[in-house]
């Protein structure tokens, strides 16, 4: 398989290297055919192949760039001067590759160098005002898309200018306007009074790799936040079992090696072995051990709802129900009899000893953690209704 990969690599490389000049040039493709040109008479500064594509090609790309900027400056639309900007740049990079042949070579084209650098920095001024302008404007019109918008363009003004106006005060602001904050809260529907402990660790849950670009998560309101959306932990019912008590009685046995007995014969002798040895078999017997066991079990179980809410609509977008369950569980033994009998799990029960039940509120604490788990897979597997 690996040889076969390493031959279809080889045979890619191979392929792309052959590419030439004049079959870029046919495709259109006149910068790669400039690329190629190139390339080859800086080798060979004498293939004359390579001087006529080149020739053509340049020219071919100069040209069409040229009438694309008059098209665009004759549209008159104030949206121009990032693509001006950048056919600019382009046509200055395509002449900086071919500068650098032979003069001979540059003679044999015709190649005129020209300064582009006014062209460019004017466009890019242009660009950059218009860009700032049409952000502000999608500001001013509001929304989480137009700021979301806005943002990307002031991105692309800073880029050009790093320093330009106020561009950083209004990236955040466009950031702020265009982010949608979402919390995270629970609520208890139950009756059931909860201790203060299980709200607190319910918002312990993180949901900070949740967060992306324009989606903020929180678990703690702050102060003076417009909340986009809620996601509430809706708790309906807490049922805790009472407590079970169960005695189990049992016996446990294994069989044991107890001495030995002599083979005899058919005459009543013992019997010898070939060095004339008695021959013994060894004796067993079954030992036993009484055991009582006490099992001690008690469960709880919480369910209810995550609700994901649009907060200016007040709108449902999705309940998903949740049900997390805590079981108590301790085993302890006593035993009578002998204790070699016993089973290795059985042995350790008699090393266990009685403990008390955990509260109603000790069993609801504990579940916390499973909920929150529980919530937390609720709310990233249908995270893309928030936005």
């Amino acid at each position: 398989m690996k040889k076969f990969a390493s031959i279809i690599l080889i045979s890619t490389l191979f392929f792309f290297s052959c590419v030439s000049s004049k079959r870029q040039f046919r495709k259109g493709n006149y910068d790669g055919a400039i690329r190629t040109s190139v390339k080859k008479l800086h080798k060979k500064p004498s293939k004359e192949k390579e001087i006529l594509y080149l020739d053509r090609a340049y020219k071919y790309a100069m040209q069409a760039d040229n009438e694309r900027i008059e098209f665009l400056r004759r549209s008159g639309q104030p949206e121009i001067w990032e693509e001006i900007f950048y056919l600019f740049s382009k046509m200055k990079t395509r002449q900086e590759i071919v500068r650098v042949l032979p003069q001979s070579i540059l003679e044999r084209i015709n190649f005129n160098l020209v300064d582009f650098d006014y062209e460019i920095i004017e466009a890019k001024k242009k660009a950059a005002e218009f860009l700032y302008a049409h952000s502000m404007r999608l500001l001013e019109e509001g929304g989480k898309s137009n700021a979301r918008q806005a943002y990307e363009q002031l991105l692309r003004v800073k880029n050009y200018f790093s320093l330009y106006r106020d561009v950083d005060a209004q990236i955040t602001r466009a950031a702020n306007l265009g982010t949608s904050f979402v919390l995270f809260d629970m609520r208890n529907n139950t009756g059931i009074p909860l201790p203060p402990s299980f709200e607190n660790e319910i918002k312990k849950i993180s949901l900070t790799e949740l967060n992306t670009r324009w989606v903020r998560y929180e678990t703690q309101r702050i102060e003076n936040r417009q909340y986009d959306y809620f996601v509430l932990l809706n708790i309906r019912v807490i049922d805790v079992t009472p407590e079970s008590v169960r005695e189990i009685h049992y016996t446990e046995s294994k069989e044991v090696e107890d001495g030995f007995q002599y083979v005899l014969d058919a005459h009543g002798n013992v019997m010898k072995d070939s060095l004339g040895n008695d021959i013994k078999t060894p004796k067993t017997k079954i030992i036993t051990c009484d055991v009582i066991e006490t099992e001690l079990k008690k469960a709880v179980t919480i369910s209810g709802t995550i609700d994901f809410i649009e907060v200016a609509s007040s709108q449902f977008l999705r309940t998903s129900p949740i049900t997390s369950q805590f079981f108590f569980e301790h085993f302890f033994a006593t035993a009578r009899g002998n204790l070699d009998a016993l089973k290795q799990v059985t042995k350790e029960k008699l090393n266990n000893r009685p403990i008390p039940f955990p509260n109603d509120f000790e069993m609801i604490l504990g579940a916390s953690d499973i909920l929150k788990n529980m919530a937390k897979d609720i709310i990233y597997r249908e995270r893309q209704i928030l936005y």
